[in-house]
């Protein structure tokens, strides 16, 4: 079987582990909420002063009478185990997320912060989303003392660090396609035998799929010329990744290119006939969650004390089990899949500039997907 393939045997493991699917409860932990930890339980959690670090934000939590987090997000649907985890460790702190994406997602940070009615006290998102408010103040400088080992996925500023991202690539439905047939790699989506086969969510806007294009046109191993041949593929656009997902599930198309696997995850689990391709030759296309404290969130410390639980080993596990790339180097990816410091990434954005790259090339893809 190709390596980027995921099986069935698969799919049943990371669901065994509450791999995104909903139908497991979260691995039980111990509360470290306070007092002496095992070993053990210090080793889940980074280290003595990491967990030295998380009491004391835990505490100063509880003395402002701060018990939720709320986080705005691309992926808030499926971290719910993730966040059990973490409530399990904290017990006094519950995580709620809010699915946001786009416009929606700027658009509701924007009324908050002009309203004064503040209810987000963090983002997890993609490049595109926080580098606007980066750029607006909109952000608490904050970096974790658990993401020193950090390799990349932070801006130089310590406003933002991504302790997980998104992982893209292309779901088939296995009653259109064998596996044997199935696009392996970015330059098998151009041959022919895909014209007309193809659906996704629409590319000529910020989303999923031009986020998967843009980063393929940085990284310089991909140009207007393979752009100009994706483009004449007859890609079918849908009005939002999960609609696309659906057409690809039900048998309208046979393969999505620009798939997340946590969304994947969810199909599968839903019985849906389908499989999961992730390219990783030829540049593995990862689409980093930036964490932010929001500047004036209502509850600064226990945003803190979350931010820090992700980039601890158990967190990066949780993320893991739900279908998210770690990104602290040698961290546990989702099975099958080499760490992400093994990976031959795409290269990766620089958070000040990604905006201005962006714009350049969405007026691209918006020319080529014209004139295809």
């Amino acid at each position: 079987m190709h390596a980027g393939v995921i099986s069935c045997a698969l799919v049943l493991a990371l669901s065994a582990c509450g791999g995104g699917t909903g139908e497991d409860d979260a691995p039980e932990v111990s509360s470290a909420a306070e007092g002496e930890v095992s070993t053990t339980d210090a080793d889940l959690l980074g280290g003595e002063e990491a967990v030295t670090a998380m009491q004391d934000l835990y505490e100063a939590a509880k003395a402002a009478g701060e018990t939720t987090v709320n986080v705005y997000g691309p992926g808030e649907q499926d971290k719910a185990k993730l966040y059990e985890v973490f409530s399990q460790r904290f017990p006094d702190i519950a995580v709620t997320g809010t699915y946001l994406v786009g416009p929606e997602f700027d658009a509701k940070i924007q009324a908050e912060f002009a309203s004064g009615q503040h209810v987000a006290d963090m983002v997890q998102a993609g490049d595109t989303s926080v580098a606007p408010q980066l750029v607006q103040g909109k952000y608490q400088e904050f970096r974790p003392v658990t993401s020193e080992a950090l390799d990349g996925f932070a801006d130089p500023t310590g406003h933002l660090t991504a302790a997980t991202g998104a992982t893209f690539g292309f779901v088939y439905n296995t009653n259109l396609m064998k596996e044997a047939d199935a696009p392996q790699g970015w330059d098998d989506l151009t041959a022919p035998a895909l014209t007309g086969k193809m659906t996704a969510e629409e590319v000529t806007r910020n989303g999923g799929a031009f986020g998967t294009v843009n980063h393929l046109l940085w990284d310089g191993r991909y140009t207007e010329d393979y752009l100009a041949a994706l483009a004449g593929q007859q890609i079918a656009f849908q009005s939002s990744g999960p609609v696309a997902g659906a057409a690809v599930a039900t048998g309208q198309y046979a393969v999505n290119p620009f798939y997340p696997y946590s969304f994947y995850l969810r199909d599968k689990a839903q019985g849906a006939p389908v499989a999961f391709v992730f390219p990783t030759e030829g540049g593995a296309h990862i689409s980093p969650h930036y964490l932010g404290l929001l500047t004036d969130a209502p509850n600064p410390n226990a945003a803190k004390l979350l931010m820090t639980w992700l980039f601890t080993p158990e967190g990066q596990q949780a993320a893991s089990d739900v279908g998210y790339y770690p990104l602290m180097p040698d961290s546990p990816a989702p099975e099958g899949y080499p760490s992400v410091n093994e990976l031959d990434q795409l290269k990766q954005f620089p958070i000040d500039q990604v905006g201005e790259i962006s714009k350049g090339n969405l007026d691209k893809v918006k020319a080529a997907f014209a004139a295809g």
